[in-house]
């Protein structure tokens, strides 16, 4: 059962926090993950560290491979939070990067 939840990315560095944490989900390495995309371990280690420049399509790739769904919606429009909604370990990620950046 995956630990994430259906979350709104803001940043590059929430986008490699993302992928980082479903990476380990799945039990693949750093080394694993980089030889499926065609890279090499340093591109994956900038991506997850959340490196503004990474390449577009070898993001889209690397969350194909993840699983990961990338939707795009009405930034204008309110978000739906339940409110028995859990928290994740995203969320958690998240707020510590946030306080960090602060």
């Amino acid at each position: 059962m995956s630990l994430m939840k259906d979350i709104s990315l803001r940043s590059a560095e929430q986008l490699g926090a993302a992928i980082r944490l479903k990476r380990k989900e799945k039990s693949l390495s750093q080394t694993a993950l980089a030889g499926q995309l065609g890279v090499g371990r340093k591109w994956l280690i900038q991506l997850e560290a959340g490196h503004p420049k990474a390449e577009f399509g070898l993001v889209l790739k690397a969350l194909e491979l993840l699983n990961m769904d990338l939707r795009l919606g009405d930034t204008d429009a309110p978000m739906a939070r339940p409110a028995h909604r859990k928290t994740s370990r995203l969320d958690e990620v998240f707020q510590r990067l946030h306080r960090d950046r602060k």
